[in-house]
């Protein structure tokens, strides 16, 4: 037999419910009516042969009046079935009026389940409510009242993370994201899911703000680089606008050092850096625009420096000739004549070589003005040693020259390179 307040079994003598506590009323009567009736029966058949026993004028009275005794036996069996039937027709209706209750605590737990999960936390909980009001007894429902009051608890400091990082409290912000990971983490009811969603969201939030903050701090192309790639996992529109940033500051950086490097003609370090960003941007326009640059300002020096080379050598080919050849120049040339006829002869030279020079010695001619040969010599240059530019001087004497119109000629000078 069955409670019809919880719907749990309970014994036949028993007067109120084990479960609920409730009285169970008459129910014995629905399973045990026709024993009950039975019983009755036969109570009252043992209680008529009692009074026959006692009262045997009595039965004389039933039987002279042609059976009335037996006539008067039969009204009660059909007074316990009226009843029995009477009260199986109202247990029939209270069996269909908790039946339809059950259905509607169904319904609205199943409405206020679909109210939840769209987010109507309000409603939900009016039709929570609503379904304890029929069965307080319904542990169900309170659960779900709680889970749903945790559940607006959550999305009110959800809102309270995105004032905090609207407003630049990056440290509240990251304690109440904490708090709700903790508090989320271990539910798997679907209510859950756009608070999880959220959280997400959320927490990215807060590293794309922790990120712009520390990108002013950060001064190299490899530390822009680790960023970049922490930024691309991101997604969202303030991801991108972050990495925006991000790829903006490693082009400044790499074209500052690759100028820097530029102007002091290190083509192969400007290369490197231009390189080294391009591993974090590859294929980056204005990076591989940079390191064509660096291409070409590289062969136009090179080109440049292939020329003074060039020209470097032929320099120093005309001075190894002059070094060579021509290293003693004649400056000036003079002479007087004395009183016996002796021309002395004084001679300014200098050392037209790029290296200096030593030992000069010069052969000379002295020619009369017309064309005859008035002497020949050689001489010794003074100083010695001589540093290109400087000059050297030497003085010799032609014996009988016996005039002073002359012209004085160096044929030929030797000397030594240092």
């Amino acid at each position: 037999m069955y409670c019809p307040h919880c719907v749990r079994s309970y014994a036949i003598e028993a007067k109120y419910c084990s479960q609920c506590g409730r009285r169970l009323h008459a129910l014995h009567v629905i399973e045990h009516g026709m024993d009950s009736v039975a019983n009755a029966e036969g109570a009252a058949a043992i209680e008529f042969t009692h009074k026959t026993a006692y009262y045997p004028s009595s039965i004389e009275r039933t039987q002279a009046d042609g059976g009335r005794g037996d006539a008067m036996r039969w009204p009660l069996p059909l007074v316990w079935s009226g009843l029995l039937i009477a009260v199986t027709t109202s247990l029939y209706l209270y069996y269909n009026h908790e039946n339809a209750v059950n259905e509607t605590v169904l319904r609205l737990q199943s409405e206020a389940k679909t109210a939840a999960l769209s987010g109507d936390y309000d409603k939900a909980l009016e039709l929570l409510a609503d379904a304890s009001e029929a069965r307080p007894d319904y542990e169900a429902l309170a659960a779900d009242m709680g889970i749903i009051r945790h559940v607006e608890q959550l999305k009110r400091m959800t809102e309270e993370v995105e004032v905090s990082l609207s407003t630049g409290m990056t440290r509240d912000a990251e304690k109440s994201i904490r708090s709700l990971e903790s508090q989320i983490g271990g539910h798997k009811e679907p209510i859950y899911d756009k608070l999880k969603i959220r959280l997400d969201e959320l927490s990215m939030n807060l590293t794309l703000q922790k990120l712009t903050l520390e990108l002013e701090t950060l001064t190299t192309i490899r530390q822009h680089g680790e960023m970049l790639n922490l930024v691309g996992g991101l997604i969202g529109e303030e991801a991108e606008t972050l990495k925006e940033q991000i790829i903006a500051r490693l082009r400044e950086l790499t074209t500052g050092e690759v100028d820097v490097l530029l102007n002091k003609r290190n083509y192969t370090g400007a290369e490197a850096v231009v390189q080294k960003s391009l591993g974090w941007l590859q294929e980056d326009e204005a990076l591989l625009a940079l390191e064509k640059r660096v291409a070409s300002e590289r062969a136009g020096y090179e080109k440049l420096e292939q020329q003074r080379i060039e020209q470097a050598m032929q320099r120093a080919a005309e001075e190894d000739l002059i070094n060579q050849t021509a290293a003693v120049e004649v400056v000036r040339m003079e002479h007087t004549l004395d009183e016996f006829g002796d021309l002395s002869i004084r001679g300014v030279l200098r050392n037209a070589a790029t290296r200096p020079i030593y030992s000069v010695a010069v052969e000379f001619t002295v020619h009369a003005l017309n064309g005859n040969v008035l002497g020949k010599g050689t001489a010794q240059a003074a100083p010695g040693y001589i540093e290109p530019g400087e000059e050297m001087t030497f003085n010799t004497t032609v014996y009988g020259a016996n005039t002073d119109e002359c012209t004085i000629v160096v044929d030929h000078a030797t000397w030594y390179l240092d």
